[in-house]
Parts: C-alpha cells; structure tokens; sequence
C-alpha cells in the first residue's frame, strides 16, 4: 500500500460542474487554509471548517478567476482571515501578497507559495508538505481553460518544467478542475498521461497551445471584474441562469432540481414508488380475486398494470427532458475526457 505523503488533512469542497476548493489543516494546531473558495460554497466551507474544528488563518486565490465567483472576500468577512495573491493580482482585495518562495506558516507546516505563470500572470501554485494545490495551472490530463488576461505559453511551457520537473513523482496534486468528480492525482500519473507535462519539446508546446479551442464564457470579463472588487453574496441576476446559490445555502438545500433549474423526474420521486406500490397491489389483488370468484376481477390487475406502464414511460419521459436541458455553464468548460491513464 502506497504511504501518503502529505502532512496536512485536506478536505475538497466541490462544485458540480467540476470546481474545486481545498480546506487544508495543519493536524497539530487546526490552523487552516482555504484554496480557491467558492462563492456559493461559502456555507460548506464553514460547515467544513466546523467539522474539522479549525480556524481560518489563510485564504488564497490560485489565479484570476474568469470562470466563477470568489469566495475570498466572503470568506474573510465571516473569518478574518488573510487573503494571499500574487503582487500582480489586480483589485484592493487581498490583504498578503506573497512573492515567489515566499513561506506562509500553518501551525507546524511551512507552505511554500511558488509564482506560476501561464494561465494567467498571477498564478500561484501552493505547496503543502508532500502535496500541491496547482490551480489551473495543471489540472488531471490537462490544464485549465484560458479565461483571463495575460495568458503567455511560453511561461506556462517554463512555469511547468520549473514547478513540477525534478519533484517526487509521489506528489499529491490537488487541481482546480475535474469534470470527472476527481479531486487528486499524482505527478507520477500526471507525468504518464498529462500530454501539457510531458512534452519537452518547446515549439510542440506552442503548438499544443495553439491548438487548443476551448473557448471561455462570453463573460468572462463580468467574472474577472466581480473578483476584483471582491464579493459577499452571489448576484441575484445570476444565480438561476448560472446554478450559483446565496453562500448561506448548503449544498443540501440547492439540490441538483435546483442546478438545473427543472423539476426532479418522476422516478426520483418517493411519489412514483408508492404507486408502483398501489398498483402493484391492484394487480396482485385482481389477479387473485379474478381466479377464486369472477373473472371480471382481472380487469383491475388490467387497470394496475396500465397505471405502472403509464408512470413507467411519463418518468423515462421526465428524465429526457432533464438530461436534455443545457447544463448552466457558469463554471469550467474544458474537456470531459481525461487524457491519461487512471492511477
């Protein structure tokens, strides 16, 4: 059995469409860090931080976010904790900025904050004991999606050699994005199957990044601006149309009818179950009734049968609708696939 290395506990907050946030709590004091909150998360983040009986010292914003709301400033209005980005990261609201190297102290954890240009010129990469937080900079098979000024392959090609090159291959990575409900990996598998990591070749780089289509929201720029000045509440003009929920809601209480702002189908209702129920005793009952005394009885196992036909095809029916509708799209869309072999 493979030993962990990490030193910290890390607990994932994440978000349907594929966001990711990390609570990180040193073990010894329960000093914590929080990764790329999440605006509408907000609420899970303190439950989280309840259960793990930690206090927030620390806030960090991987990168300038054009793909979702930070949860930074509400964070720190609730906790008082500081927020750490990057000297060039624009807006008033971080409270630390931390240079390249720079060591932020988490009880008895020294957390390393390494400069990660690329996706955008203020990325971070944070290092904990035996795990990194990569942001987008390095996601599981791939990198993030280009959604924010001051994207430069040339420095993501650099920053991806410098950061992750001569590391343990044992190294817990943490991405910012995962489609496939993944919230770690490790650099072994991320050096097998992360074609962006692997390729040494630098003009094949540029070439990869040329050719990448993912395109970013068509307002990107809206998101980037909202983080800049810092948010406590999600905009009500957004939330219905992009699956955001005010940062008091839990993730419970949303459900996923509301992210996808549609009814739940039939058969995931306890509504359908009791009247299979209903009808299949009808059926039961007919069909008994029918050979001891009158024939005319099978007409209800008949009527039964019919009623469950007719729920059976109005739930296939509801689940088509549901699956057919758009997903909001407020958050990461990059690719669905993973490129790499599983680890």
């Amino acid at each position: 059995m493979v030993r962990d290395p990490r030193a910290v506990d890390v607990v994932s907050i994440a978000h349907p469409l594929g966001c990711r946030s990390y609570l990180v709590v040193d073990p010894t004091s329960r000093e914590a860090l929080v990764v790329d909150p999440l605006l509408d998360h907000v609420r899970e983040t303190l439950d989280a931080l309840s259960e793990q009986r930690a206090r927030l010292r620390w806030i960090i914003d991987t990168h300038a976010h054009g793909d979702h709301f930070s949860g930074a400033a509400a964070l720190r209005e609730r906790t008082g904790a500081d927020i750490v980005a990057h000297p060039s990261t624009e807006g008033s609201v971080p409270t630390c900025r931390a240079e390249d190297g720079q060591v932020l102290e988490l009880g008895a954890q020294s957390l390393v904050i390494h400069h990660a240009p690329g996706i955008t010129r203020d990325a971070l990469v944070v290092e904990a004991p035996g795990a990194l937080f990569t942001g987008d900079t390095l996601l599981i098979g791939t990198v993030g999606l280009r959604d924010a000024p001051g994207s430069d392959p040339h420095a993501w090609y650099e920053t991806l050699h410098r950061v992750f090159g001569t590391r343990d291959e044992g190294t817990v990575l943490h991405p910012g994005h995962d489609d496939m409900g993944r919230d770690l990996t490790t650099l072994k598998a991320e050096r097998r199957g992360n074609r962006w990591l692997r390729e040494d070749d630098r003009e094949a780089f540029l070439a990869l990044f040329r050719a990448d289509e993912r395109k970013p929201r068509k307002d990107a720029a809206q998101v980037l601006e909202a983080n800049r000045q810092g948010l406590t509440t999600v905009p009500q003009d957004v939330q219905a149309a992009s699956g955001f929920a005010a940062p008091t809601d839990t993730v419970e209480e949303r459900g996923a009818a509301a992210r996808y702002d549609a009814k739940p189908a039939l058969a995931d209702s306890g509504g359908l179950a009791g009247l299979l129920i209903l009808c299949g005793a009808l059926s039961a009952v007919g069909t008994v009734l029918g050979w001891w005394w009158r024939s005319e009885l099978h007409a209800l196992s008949l009527l039964g049968a019919l009623i469950m036909l007719g729920a059976g095809l109005s739930a296939l029916e509801s689940r088509r609708r549901v699956r057919s509708r758009k997903e909001p799209d407020f958050y990461y869309t990059g690719p669905s696939r993973h490129t790499g072999p599983p680890q």
